[in-house]
Parts: structure tokens; sequence; C-alpha cells
């Protein structure tokens, strides 16, 4: 569940560990078009604490950014052009959507940060590659059925193939 990609599965972690990601890389770019930010990335230890610190606060101003924008997706779909999917749109929705969905932002970062300090390994690969593990079985057998319905062909298969191997 930590893997994102659930918002079909109306999970607290549906934007997963995408806004630190995205933070993180505006960061770094950042670094090298900022002076003050290619300064703190030089003074080591602190500096990178610092940086540390901005990319948390960008993960949490991206997150806010894209549940509001789930949130308003949220109250304007309709099912079947009749029925509304949420039952009580209007701001008290809008405000418990943005709480939810930062706050499991929030806990997937402050989760791979305990992974790292702990020692186990970096915490966002971890998790991200934990999501990937989790994904794989379910994709392998819907790839699976689709080859079978013939709506994957022998070459589009082989391709597939070939793209793992070479990923791997």
């Amino acid at each position: 569940m930590f893997s994102g990609g659930n918002l079909a599965k109306v999970t607290i972690f549906a934007l997963g560990i995408m806004p630190y990601i995205s933070a993180s890389i505006i960061l770094q770019l950042l670094t090298v078009v900022w002076p003050y930010l290619e300064k703190l990335s030089k003074e080591g230890e602190l500096g990178r604490r610092k940086i540390t610190q901005y990319t948390r606060y960008g993960t949490m101003l991206l997150s806010v950014i894209q549940s509001s924008a789930i949130a308003v997706y949220l109250e304007r779909t309709t099912i079947s052009n009749q029925f509304q999917i949420v039952e009580n749109p209007g701001l008290a929705f809008k405000a418990m959507t943005v709480l939810t969905l930062t706050t499991g932002t929030a806990f997937i970062m402050w989760l791979g940060e305990q992974i790292t300090e702990r020692g186990i390994g970096n915490g966002m690969s971890l998790i991200i590659f934990a999501g990937i593990v989790v994904g794989l079985p379910s994709g392998v057998i819907d790839t699976f059925f689709m080859v079978q319905r013939g709506e994957l062909g022998l070459i589009s298969t082989l391709l597939l193939l070939a793209g793992m191997v070479v990923v791997v």
C-alpha cells in the first residue's frame, strides 16, 4: 500500500512516496541553479541536514497540492452521469482529503527516514522496492491473462520480457 497508485483502492497512502521523490529532484535541480543551495550542499553534514529539511517542506507542499487536486477531481466525478461519488462535497470534504492524504505521505516519509537511520538501508528505496514487489504477482498474472485472451500479441510479449531483462 506504500507504493502509490492506490487511489483506486482509496487508501490513505494514495500519493505514496512520489511527493518526496519529486521534492528531492526539485531541490537537486535548484542546487545547481540557486547559489544559496549550492553553498549549503558544500557545507557538509549541516548543509545536508538543511537541504533535507527543505525537502520535507517541499514534500508537504507537493502533497497538499496533489491531494487538493484529487479532492476536486473526486467531487466532480459522477457514476453514470447521475450520482456523485462524494455524498457531501464542499470545504469539509476537501480539507479532510488533503489532511488524510498529506498525513499518509508524511508517515511514509517518516518511515523511510527511520529505516535509513536504523542502518537497514536507504529507506525510500526500500519502500519503492517493496511497492514493486507487492505489485509484481498481480502484474505477472494480468499479463498472462492478457496473452491468453489475445489482448497482448507475441511480439509485444517478447518486447515486454526483453525490457524486463534489460532493466534487471
